[in-house]
């Protein structure tokens, strides 16, 4: 961290000019500044794997009142979008602001609870939207399955018969892998959280 913090120190003192030792100060001043916001709230950053997140389950008090922060912030700072934390940090910067400071200030939880609901928020909508996905993929490689069977029973052409046998085998292949996750603990977790926030997002009209 310390030696990005020199580095970026030194790209700003070439950017102002030579000569212009008022504006390299300044700005060296703003980029010290900043490195010290994003050092201070680095550990609140720390990013939690995707099997951590896949088990963290969300319930409708903090999900409603996450939002409800973050409406409410965006009407206060509407450049700043603080749905997603690290996002929100670059944003506030480029504003002269410290985003550690408007939560701490603004919001009715913690900073760290604010970067954490943010983490696994954002990822359960991304994830969940590619469930949803998988889910239309996978109802239709079951129509698709049937469709090749009915051609491999129809194949006269010996070549054909086995590209149809080779499509069918890694069809299966990919169905039973689905059926399998559809199964899984994480799976149903992470659906439960994306219907959760999809629902308290459409209650508070977001």
């Amino acid at each position: 961290m310390k030696k990005i913090i020199v580095f970026v120190i030194f790209i700003a003192v070439l950017f102002t000019g030579c000569g212009k030792l008022k504006e390299a100060k300044k700005a060296m001043n703003a980029v010290k500044q900043a490195a010290e916001v994003i050092e201070n709230t680095s550990n609140s950053f720390k990013d939690l794997s995707d099997e951590e997140v896949k088990k963290i389950k969300l319930n409708k008090k903090e999900v409603k009142t996450f939002f409800n922060n973050v409406s409410k912030l965006q009407e206060k700072y509407p450049d700043i979008h603080f749905q997603v934390a690290p996002v929100a940090l670059v944003e506030a910067l480029g504003a002269g602001m410290n985003l550690k400071d408007i939560v701490t200030k603004e919001m009715n939880i913690s900073f760290d609870e604010y970067t954490k609901l943010s983490t696994v928020i954002t990822y359960n909508e991304a994830v969940g939207a590619g469930l949803h996905l998988s889910k239309s993929l996978y109802e239709q490689m079951i129509s698709s399955r049937e469709n090749m069977k009915t051609q491999l029973d129809d194949a006269l052409d010996s070549e054909q018969k086995k590209e149809l046998e080779e499509a069918l085998a890694e069809t299966e292949r990919q169905i039973k892998e689905f059926e399998q996750e559809m199964k899984s603990d994480d799976y149903a977790n992470m659906k439960s959280n994306f219907d959760l926030i999809q629902k308290i997002k459409e209650d508070l009209d977001i």
